[in-house]
């Protein structure tokens, strides 16, 4: 941890002064920041401190350019990303994780469920045993939600959590049960080498295989900026 100086605003009917560090090549602002890891207030990313348009220095302990100010964007807005681009991505978000959380629903509303899938060709592989309740659902209503999330990457501690490089896909679309030898002896195939583990002849006949037929994906990261400045991949599959 590098102390780089204090803040404070400018333009504030409460004033709020913050001190200022730079923690594995990034810098953050907090009440008690010098006393990091244990400060006892959160840090905030200094980008979204809108430096310099709403704080100024009052004091500079080490010279480091602070991320330049930008004009406030419509509160809300993410940077939306449409085409190939917003597939690849989705695709490489889905590479990183191996779970996620599957919506069904019930008579009493949804039903959520953890479990690991597989991806290719624009489908999502699952399993399952032979019997249970998601099953039962999926006969009868085969209309579903996917959802994959996780960290892209670690951060210090004591950072705010709406400041994590997080990423996330949600999926909506179709879900069934394969009938199909073939079809299911592939999607174990592909299950088995999304995880790394060796793959089971004749494992097919022991499991039940959903298949999840994407209609539509949403995909958004966060990496210590502005809610303004994230970025929103949008891609149909149908």
């Amino acid at each position: 941890m590098i102390r780089i100086g204090k803040i404070r605003t400018v333009a504030s009917i409460v004033p709020k002064a913050y001190e200022v560090v730079e923690i594995e090549g990034k810098m953050f602002a907090g009440k008690d920041a010098f006393l990091f890891p244990n400060n006892r207030e959160d840090l905030r990313c200094l980008e979204c401190l809108s430096i310099p348009d709403e704080w100024e220095w009052t004091e500079r302990y080490v010279e480091r350019e602070a991320p330049a100010g930008k004009p406030p964007a419509e509160k809300g807005k993410y940077r939306a990303i449409h085409g190939l681009p917003a597939r690849e991505k989705i695709e490489e978000i889905l590479s990183r994780h191996e779970t996620g959380v599957l919506s069904l629903q019930d008579e009493r509303g949804p039903y959520s469920i953890p479990i690991n899938h597989a991806y290719q060709d624009g489908r999502l592989y699952m399993h399952c045993g032979k019997i249970g309740k998601k099953l039962n659902l999926i006969r009868r209503n085969p209309h579903a939600g996917y959802c994959v999330y996780g960290l892209a990457a670690e951060v210090p501690a004591n950072v705010r959590s709406c400041h994590l490089e997080y990423e996330s896909v949600v999926f909506t679309g179709t879900i069934r049960i394969s009938a199909d030898p073939q079809e299911k002896e592939a999607a174990i195939l592909a299950l088995t080498n999304h995880y790394g583990t060796p793959y089971q002849h004749g494992f097919a006949d022991m499991i039940e295989i959903l298949v999840f037929e994407i209609d539509r994906a949403t995909a958004r990261t966060g990496r210590f900026k502005p809610r303004s400045e994230r970025e929103l991949f949008y891609f149909d599959f149908s």
